[in-house]
């Protein structure tokens, strides 16, 4: 009985002389902390929702653009002006605004100074002018220079009206004159027969769908798509907590995500035709493959890494090698190549192949995404071990030292008194 105080003073001591080793003792081995799965699938649901927004935002004035009410100059006679503006009414032509212009200088100065974006000049006894400004709009320089196309067909067609019937006049009136007026007129049609046939025809093998007459829409919602990729990644990265459940929001991400694009895209705006499943499953492992490099390299890395290369990677490098506006082939090798073996430039080609090409091959563009899920899932294994290894020789340092300072202040204690942790551990 006379021992027990001694004991309880000798710990209390021992307990002072050492606070850390004591509270290091009843510390257990921090685990990482892990989201919960409501947030997991809470995270996917956003991204869905906000890459779908981001879709809607770029591909909606594409889809309700109209190629109508062009502001364009028109000068010339009243009489020719009023016959060129009602044919285009006849056939249903709404593209152009006319501005009157009280001469071909007023047309010019209208353009320079951003009124109208070019002008059709009709000139007493000359053939029209059709005035133009590449600088202001492709869009708007290309309709107008199909203008001007026309226009000159007709007049052609006029001017050989015209020669026609003065020749069949004197071919009526007859004598030499007619008789060599009739050969003449017989030679006219010849050339004119053998014009036609010899005419370039156009044959659309390939054609745009309904939905998308101009071919915008695929190249308008590339941007969207990468965008969508990288926020998936962002948005795992910065709200999940967990490596398994940042691959897992992201899976997600990429069902749901690829669902909304497919809808939106494919269905509701028809700018991608194709077969349903085919376009979701390219949507969404377009998304996912990007998430999970940025996942990947956060694991490997840090999360600040993971962010900032998918960023790079994705927008600055990948989609402007990715020919989704123009043919790759036109970008300087060996870049058009190398653009088609990132995410952007695999999967723009393969959506074009799904929606217009159903009989190319779409093994590589396949790898390619393939190839970026696969190797953001292997960077995160690796991540992942590299750092529960970590943790594991750390808690074991932890236990060693513990044990040790343990050992060390038992050493301090005269045999005769009852020290409770070597008790038990005897």
């Amino acid at each position: 009985m006379s021992n027990e105080p001694t004991t309880a003073s000798t710990a209390e001591a021992v307990s002072a002389t050492n606070p850390t080793t004591t509270e290091t003792a009843k510390t257990p081995a921090e685990t990482p902390e892990r989201s919960s799965w409501i947030k997991v699938i809470s995270t996917s649901l956003l991204a869905s929702l906000i890459v779908a927004l981001v879709i809607l935002a770029f591909t909606w004035p594409t889809k309700t653009m109209e190629a109508k009410n062009l502001p364009v100059s028109i000068a010339g006679p009243e009489a020719a002006v009023s016959q060129f503006e009602q044919g285009l009414k006849d056939r249903g032509i709404e593209t152009f605004e006319f501005k009157q212009a009280s001469s071909r200088e007023d047309a010019e100065r209208q353009i320079k100074e951003r009124e109208t974006y070019g002008a059709i000049v009709f000139t007493e006894g000359a053939a029209p002018e059709v005035m133009t400004a590449p600088a202001a709009n492709a869009s708007a320089n290309q309709m107008l220079t199909g203008v001007a196309q026309q226009m000159n067909a007709q007049v052609q067609q006029q001017a050989t009206a015209a020669k026609t019937q003065a020749l069949q006049q004197a071919a009526q009136a007859g004598g030499q004159q007619g008789a060599i007026a009739t050969q003449q007129l017989e030679q006219l049609k010849t050339e004119q027969e053998k014009l036609q046939q010899a005419q370039v025809k156009t044959t659309a093998v390939v054609p745009l769908g309904d939905g998308d007459p101009n071919g915008m829409g695929l190249a308008v919602a590339a941007f969207p798509l990468v965008m969508g990729g990288m926020l998936g990644g962002i948005l795992s990265i910065s709200l999940v907590k967990g490596i398994v459940r940042r691959f897992v929001t992201a899976g997600l991400y990429g069902i749901l995500g690829g669902l909304f694009m497919t809808l939106i895209l494919g269905t509701w705006f028809g700018f991608v035709p194709g077969d349903f499943g085919a376009l979701w499953a390219t949507f969404g492992m377009t998304v996912f493959a990007t998430a999970s490099f940025m996942i990947g390299m956060s694991a490997l890395f840090a999360d600040a890494v993971g962010i900032g290369l998918g960023a790079v990677i994705s927008m600055f490098i990948g989609n402007p090698l990715s020919g989704a506006n123009m043919p790759w082939q036109f970008i300087p090798a060996p870049w058009g190549a190398f653009g088609q073996l990132m995410v952007p430039g695999a999967s723009n080609t393969l959506l074009r192949n799904i929606a217009y090409f159903p009989d190319a091959s779409n093994s590589l563009q396949w790898a390619v995404l393939l190839g970026w899920a696969g190797f953001g899932l292997l960077a995160g294994a690796i991540g992942w071990a590299w750092k529960e290894r970590r943790a594991t020789r750390m808690s074991a340092e932890d236990d060693t030292a513990s044990v040790g300072a343990k050992t060390e202040a038992n050493a301090d204690v005269p045999d005769n008194v009852e020290i409770p942790w070597k008790t038990a551990n005897t």
